[in-house]
């Protein structure tokens, strides 16, 4: 990928949220769009387009430091 951003920068508060929730065990993240879309108002589809992108660039999210892993 030679360093692209894959991800969506106006994202970044989601994915950290995501992040957030994936630590604290509340669901399993195929689960986690309904508890996005709840948070942010987000409606199902577009939610599920956010949790995509957080799954399909979680590596590059923690290399870019835009979520830690705890």
């Amino acid at each position: 990928c030679g360093g692209l951003l894959m991800y969506n920068e106006e994202w970044i508060e989601y994915y950290q949220y995501l992040e957030l929730l994936r630590q604290s065990g509340i669901t399993n993240m195929f689960g986690a769009a309904p508890h996005l879309g709840t948070a942010f108002g987000l409606n199902p589809r577009e939610a599920r387009k956010v949790l995509g992108s957080w799954m399909e660039n979680y590596d590059l999210l923690i290399s870019n430091k835009i979520i830690k892993v705890e």
